[in-house]
């Protein structure tokens, strides 16, 4: 059963988290998942494209999975695993929750610095 809800915020969002297994993602285009993280925050895990900035917030087959934008047999298979192994998916739902509190807006900041420097150090071992 699938609730077209329209836009939440606020109390109305959080409940819907709560009473949800798990969070589908299919985006390609999304450049940093704030979705993807409140939905882990929530403790559930989320299947998303992998591409975009959600392809670093997902870790495959530990806190959900990655599947391949447009790939719609891909996340229907994944969907119907996790909906079907409640174990399987309170572990990645743990494991997710874990993740997103780990998170910081420090934190997100010191990995982007971190890796522009790689990007500029790649870029000049191959101009020099």
């Amino acid at each position: 059963h699938v609730t077209f809800t329209g836009f939440l915020e606020g109390a109305e969002l959080a409940d819907v988290y709560a009473a949800s297994d798990l969070f589908l993602f299919p985006s390609p285009t999304e450049t940093f998942g704030n979705v993807v993280l409140e939905a882990q925050a929530s403790g559930l895990p989320v299947i998303g494209a992998n591409a975009g900035g959600v392809q670093h917030l997902i870790s495959h087959g530990q806190r959900g999975f990655l599947c391949e934008a447009g790939q719609t047999k891909q996340f229907t298979a994944y969907a119907a695993e996790l909906l079907s192994n409640d174990s399987l998916r309170r572990s990645f739902g743990e494991a997710a929750r874990n993740y997103a509190m780990s998170q910081s807006w420090d934190r997100i900041f010191e990995q982007l610095l971190c890796s522009l420097q790689q990007v500029s150090e790649r870029r000049s071992l191959h101009t020099a």
